[in-house]
């Protein structure tokens, strides 16, 4: 009887189970291996494309100081056109012409005669990528809340100081608050040594929880009283304000970092009270940093998901990472414009 080849001109031996396991184990490892890259490089364009955001509001801010010789103000509207007086536009509505939204600002131009309800839902109905962080994503759940919206995670700096939006407006050390519209020799720290514009984070759209980090704690006005200079908040004055919003919180706020064209901290303002991603959740007073009437006290850092940091941009229109780790009087002093003392390296 003829027998069968075997070896290298006959019939090849077939993979035996163990063999076949262990090539799959090494295919699941080397997929192991190979997410976190993956991932990595993923995290690294979506940074840059923020960075780009951030740039491009920077640029725009720019623009219209060329235009206007003046930078706008974050809060337009209210009892000018006979509504309320908080019912009122950010920045960011006036920097519309200039990043390529010409017809979404004729819109706001022509929405006084519809009231305060069309201002809204131009707001609201418009989600625009240039507000939106791709690392964050869009607001978690925009329509929960009247006050909610599509997204709004850049910020303009309103200081070091834990006033908030109404709260000693004229008086915030930074380059932008709701009263006063500075100038570029306003800034006379430098432009390239103060803050502009930085990152924050969507609140997570559920009104029955307070979520840390995405979230606005209330931690009572008492804590804020007891800041002794609330231009230059110390660290021991801010973990108690952080312990309180975090052990004892008097409400919460879930729509924050909604609506772009809002006035309010928490929506397009922050300070530089507390470093980027306080270890503390985002605190307010007794009320409203980021809801409907913003006044009061506030420590609402900017935030991201970024590893390590956020982007900020600075008053020259460069974009610079900062670490959580900053020393706290650097970055305090990042966001005043003329306390007129030097800023370490960072």
């Amino acid at each position: 009887m003829k027998k069968h080849a075997s070896g290298p001109f006959g019939r090849q031996r077939a993979f035996t189970l163990v063999e076949l396991l262990v090539v799959i184990a090494i295919i699941g490892i080397l997929i192991a291996l190979l997410l976190p890259a993956v991932q990595a490089a993923r995290e690294a364009a979506r940074r840059t494309q923020c960075v780009n955001n951030l740039k491009q509001l920077g640029l725009a801010m720019h623009n219209y100081h060329d235009v206007y010789n003046i930078f706008p103000k974050n809060a337009y509207g209210g009892s000018a056109f006979g509504w309320n007086g908080w019912e009122c536009l950010s920045a960011n509505v006036m920097l519309l012409p200039y990043i390529e939204q010409g017809p979404l600002y004729n819109q706001f131009r022509e929405a006084p005669a519809g009231g305060w309800g069309r201002y809204h839902g131009l707001m609201k109905n418009n989600r625009l990528a240039a507000f939106i962080c791709p690392t964050t994503g869009p607001h978690p759940n925009p329509n929960y809340n009247y006050w909610a919206g599509p997204g709004s995670h850049y910020a303009w700096c309103s200081g070091s100081s834990v006033h908030t939006a109404w709260n000693n407006a004229a008086n915030q050390n930074g380059m932008f608050n709701v009263v006063r519209e500075r100038r570029m020799s306003d800034v006379r720290d430098g432009l390239s040594n103060t803050i502009m514009a930085s990152e924050f984070l969507s609140g997570d759209g559920n009104d029955a929880r307070a979520t840390y980090p995405t979230d606005v704690f209330y931690a009572g006005d008492g804590v804020f009283n007891a800041v002794a200079d609330k231009f230059w908040p110390t660290q021991a004055e801010l973990d108690a304000i952080g312990q309180a919003a975090l052990n004892s919180p008097q409400g919460h706020l879930s729509n924050n970092g909604g609506l772009w064209g809002w006035y309010a901290h928490a929506q397009t303002l922050f300070n530089t009270a507390a470093p980027p991603n306080w270890r503390w959740p985002t605190a307010g007073g007794n009320c409203c940093p980021g809801g409907a009437h913003d006044w009061g006290w506030g420590v609402i850092p900017a935030r991201s998901f970024h590893p390590g940091g956020v982007n900020a941009a600075f008053g020259d229109g460069s974009v610079r990472f900062i670490s959580n780790t900053v020393d706290l009087l650097t970055y305090q002093r990042l966001g005043a414009v003329d306390d007129g003392q030097p800023v370490a390296n960072f």
